[in-house]
């Protein structure tokens, strides 16, 4: 469990402190991002950690995430966009690189620096601008190799869900990541390492520290919802008012918590016109059960 590279800096990343590595990742996206809208600084919609565990209910490290609103609400098709943001985080400092369009109109890119990693996010119509930010676990006591995922960090590209079994380091918890759980001279054998997973690999996930939406089945039946591939339905819910911006929606779902008590989702927006108003929605899957959420909003004429 032992990180070899653990004491070794990454040659663009800032020597910080690990108690600080949260405040100065939130401090360096604020500072970025208002390199794009001068005049309108980003706004914090939430900060979280991700409690990371072996296997005692003790968490062993924390990662830190930070979620940001960029440009306010009368963004215009020629107003900057994503690009502009990727341009701004490569000239902080940043590796950039451009994501599949994940909708219509909606376009997505990652962001590394060393350790920290970032998402950025373009809604449609123009939607809203986002940035995740999230530092590298932390481990106050002993350094230990990254898990693949955490709560917050599950590749939302394969609609997976963190694992359960070895809550996303991908190793069987038994034998941390070695065939022999105990005694001398290849006495001890864990029974993962008979498993088709492999030696020392999760039987439940592989070896991949995620599952598939569809294993999260029980839990959404458990908490009455939805089936995961419920398709177009969950995008078209009745719309709320009372917001009289779209950032202001956006900070409001970003605090509404799944039914299974789960509020980490990453969400997708489009702004469309409706009967003379602006419409609001945004979409995601719920990254505790992998429920389809999906909220909509009218909201005032800019």
């Amino acid at each position: 469990m032992t990180d070899p590279a653990a004491g070794q800096e990454h040659r663009s990343t800032p020597a910080v402190p690990a108690e600080e590595s949260g405040s100065w990742l939130r401090g360096h996206l604020l500072e970025t991002a208002s390199a794009l809208y001068p005049d309108r600084p980003p706004v914090v919609v939430r900060e979280w950690t991700d409690p990371v565990r072996l296997r005692d209910p003790a968490p062993v490290g924390h990662r830190f995430l930070s979620l940001m609103a960029v440009g306010g609400d009368d963004r215009r098709p020629s107003s900057p966009g994503l690009q502009g943001l990727l341009d701004a985080f490569a000239a902080a400092g940043w590796t950039v690189r451009r994501q599949a369009p994940c909708g219509p109109g909606e376009n997505e890119a990652t962001a590394r620096r060393g350790p920290f990693r970032a998402r950025l996010y373009e809604g449609a119509g123009p939607g809203i601008l986002t940035v995740t930010g999230w530092t590298p676990v932390v481990f106050p006591e002993e350094h230990l190799a990254q898990p693949h995922f955490t709560l917050s960090t599950v590749d939302v590209d394969t609609d997976g869900v963190l694992c359960d079994d070895c809550h996303g380091w991908g190793m069987c918890l038994l034998c941390e990541g070695r065939p022999y759980s105990g005694g001398s001279g290849g006495y001890g054998r864990c029974w993962c390492a008979a498993n088709n997973a492999g030696p020392g690999n999760c039987v439940e996930c592989a070896g991949r520290g995620s599952l598939p939406a569809e294993a999260m089945s029980w839990k959404r039946k458990e908490y009455g919802l939805p089936e995961a591939d419920d398709g177009d339905t969950a995008r078209r819910p009745p719309a709320e008012n009372g917001h009289d911006s779209n950032t202001h929606a956006f900070t409001d779902i970003s605090h509404r918590s799944c039914a299974c008590g789960e509020f980490r989702c990453f969400w997708r927006n489009t702004v469309s016109e409706a009967d003379g108003r602006l419409l609001s929605r945004f979409v995601g899957r719920c990254q505790g059960c992998a429920a389809r959420r999906a909220y909509a909003f009218t909201l005032p004429r800019r």
